[in-house]
């Protein structure tokens, strides 16, 4: 039998059950048929086709013209739109807001078949340094609250192989960010310290959940995991806000990720995953009680009605278990 976990931020249980039938069937994925590089509208050559809205490459290079690096262009089909002003009406007891907002995509890298553990170590600096430019000049837009980017990487999440992440700024506060923003804010009250921090002391203490540490970051399966090899890496310097990274933390954090994301490859067969980074809202004073962090998502179970009806997830890989196979795997 396994047990239950009370994740110390945000209040949430999870079911850790290591003797469930379907545990061996997760490290394996189903797969998306993938878009070719030939219809890719992210490959070079088709830098016309977008208005690009920050790019880096070589010295004079025109905007929309080949030879860059990385591009960040407007989505096509975005979910929030810049234009128009952000609206609050009621319709009897329900509250409506215009879709105002960013939706943008980061194209991470000319080359359509190399994902990040491909990539070299410059490159993916390159990458999460534009989050941190891209994440300070949406700051001076007092109308947003909240900058939210996720990268989808392998073929069970997404059709669109070419190496990309969404960056996405949003009007309010999304529920999830308030919940650990609510939980930390209530650790801080009770003892004086930041609970990503504490969660970090005694992670690094006992060592059993940890994957990989370095000098910066460390990246570890938390303790109430919802999903199975899920990792979190978290800077060892207390910081709020992900804009506040330095360049030698950016290039830390390249390797480190790196090395993760090929340890996962080596242990799930066709993996895949969603990487969410998590910074504090903006527009709001956190400095003492938020922690910026990634999350590492594995596409690997599926949620189903005994979630769904009561929020409670099931991972029948305990923690201990992920970090000593991700572990050992990095450390080749």
């Amino acid at each position: 039998m396994g047990d239950l976990r009370r994740d110390p931020v945000v209040n949430r249980w999870v079911i850790i059950d290591g003797e469930r039938a379907e545990r061996e069937a997760i490290f394996q994925m189903e797969l998306c048929a993938p878009i070719p590089a030939a219809e890719c509208p992210f490959c070079p050559g088709r830098e016309a086709q977008d208005d690009e809205v920050f790019a880096l490459g070589k010295p004079g290079r025109a905007a929309n013209e080949p030879g860059w690096w990385l591009r960040v262009i407007p989505d096509k089909y975005p979910i929030l739109r810049r234009e128009g002003t952000v609206e609050r009406r009621l319709e009897g007891i329900f509250d409506l807001m215009n879709p105002f907002g960013i939706h943008e995509v980061v194209v991470e890298t000319p080359e359509h078949h190399k994902g990040w553990p491909e990539l070299d170590d410059l490159q993916v600096e390159r990458v999460l340094s534009t989050y941190r430019t891209r994440s300070l000049d949406l700051r001076q837009d007092d109308r947003l609250r909240q900058l939210l980017v996720v990268k989808n990487h392998g073929r069970a999440v997404s059709a669109f192989q070419h190496p990309h992440s969404l960056l996405i700024a949003l009007p309010t506060v999304p529920k999830g960010v308030e919940e650990e923003v609510q939980g930390a804010a209530y650790h801080f009250r009770q003892s004086q310290r930041c609970v990503y921090c504490d969660v970090i002391e005694q992670e690094v203490q006992m060592g059993k959940r940890v994957v990989l540490e370095s000098a910066q970051f460390v990246a570890l399966a938390p303790f109430a995991s919802r999903f199975p090899l899920e990792v979190m890496v978290l800077p060892k310097r207390h910081a709020a806000d992900y804009e506040t990274i330095g360049d030698e933390e950016l290039l830390g954090l390249a390797k480190l990720l790196k090395t993760v994301l090929g340890s996962l490859e080596e242990v799930i067969q066709n993996f895949s995953c969603s990487i969410i980074l998590h910074t504090a809202p903006l527009h709001q004073d956190l400095r003492a009680i938020y922690h910026w962090h990634l999350e590492l998502l594995p596409k690997i179970t599926k949620v189903a009605g005994f979630e769904w009806g009561t929020g409670f997830f099931i991972n029948p890989i305990p923690p201990e278990e992920a970090a000593s196979r991700l572990r050992v795997d990095s450390e080749r």
